[in-house]
């Protein structure tokens, strides 16, 4: 019982960090700051990023008039695609009028519950191999 209490207060720890304190969002903002800068490097007009908002998630989805050169590039020359990926923290980019691109996305916060809920797991079991196995009291 005890470990079920602690793994539901990790969750609800984890859930208030990302909901109401706001950091699922700021990340979110970041992320997209980030990879508008990488789409103005490009000097491409009229291409726009956004993030994925209802649900926040990691999923960068580009628009405007690009074509396959301008999007993938060509060889060591990087396309805007690229470039959008280079942005560390980003999950996958994709262009709103490709085929395939309302698939299904994981939200922020269930990357952030699953986070919070295996390191829970992984400290509880190296705490219970270091510190919780019974011990023997002899050479036998």
């Amino acid at each position: 019982m005890k470990i079920l209490i602690g793994l539901v207060a990790v969750l609800l720890i984890a859930w208030i960090s990302h909901g109401p304190l706001g950091s699922g969002l700021r990340l979110i903002d970041g992320l997209e700051a980030q990879a508008r800068a990488q789409v103005a490097s490009a000097e491409v007009p009229g291409i726009r990023v956004a993030l994925s908002r209802d649900p926040l998630a990691r999923v960068a989805i580009l628009s405007g008039p690009a074509n396959d050169l301008q999007r993938e590039g060509l060889g060591s020359q990087k396309g805007i695609s690229d470039l959008v990926r280079d942005v560390e923290g980003l999950g996958s980019v994709r262009w709103a009028d490709e085929p395939g691109s309302d698939r299904r996305i994981v939200p922020l916060l269930a990357e952030t519950l699953l986070l919070a809920a295996l390191f829970y797991l992984l400290g509880l079991g190296l705490g219970w191999f270091f510190w919780g196995r019974p011990r023997r009291e002899g050479f036998a």
